[in-house]
């Protein structure tokens, strides 16, 4: 189900879609994409992300679909 911003908990599993910006900080349990970094690194590439890896909130889901769980929300992301 959808849920809005404010309501995503540490613990939670997100599914993020292509062109869906991250909504919380978190590691990839599931799937695989490329995630547009620019506005944490400057960077205009794409980085790919597979499962174990982190994944930054603010961030945009440029490719394929994947679940995150969440590590951290608000005020406690990087």
């Amino acid at each position: 189900r959808e849920v809005a911003r404010e309501e995503v908990r540490v613990g939670d599993l997100v599914i993020v879609r292509p062109g869906e910006t991250l909504a919380a900080d978190g590691v990839v349990v599931e799937g695989a994409s490329a995630v547009d970094e620019a506005m944490l690194s400057g960077e205009s590439v794409p980085v790919e992300k597979e499962v174990g890896d982190a994944v930054t909130g603010g961030t945009v889901n440029r490719a394929g679909a994947m679940v995150f769980r969440v590590t951290a929300v608000g005020a406690g992301t990087k």
